[in-house]
């Protein structure tokens, strides 16, 4: 069985090409443009999402915004989330973690370390 993946972030370009570097992983990826059309998508595909990566930074709602939604919302809550940023700011980081985030990659990042964050998140749950 494929993993699957939402893959949120407001620039198409950025969505694209990280939808497109899952796939050619063997990931089946869904996409959407903002915290508000991600949890939509979501809850109606709560069986076959194993997996959000997310940015931060959004308008609408933010990766944080969308993270806490999704931890407070019973029918996915157990699905990890990830932030794919280029925000490094350590409180939001610290309380991205107690809000129950997975893991947080850093943009520009590096393929492997970005590969086994989410191995290991989707593994984990």
């Amino acid at each position: 069985m494929k993993k699957s993946i939402l893959v949120v972030d407001d620039f198409a370009s950025i969505r694209d090409f990280v939808c497109e570097t899952l796939q050619r992983k063997g990931y089946e990826t869904f996409g959407a443009a903002n915290g508000n059309e991600a949890f939509k998508l979501l809850t109606e595909k709560s069986d076959s999402v194993n997996l959000v990566l997310t940015d931060y930074n959004m308008p609408d709602c933010t990766g944080f915004e969308l993270l806490k939604k999704i931890k407070e919302s019973p029918s996915v809550s157990k699905v990890p989330v990830i932030f794919l940023t280029t925000e490094s700011n350590p409180d939001k980081m610290r309380s991205a973690k107690e809000a129950g985030l997975a893991a947080w990659i850093k943009k520009p990042y590096r393929s492997e370390t970005f590969f086994a964050q989410i191995e290991n998140a989707i593994s984990n749950g």
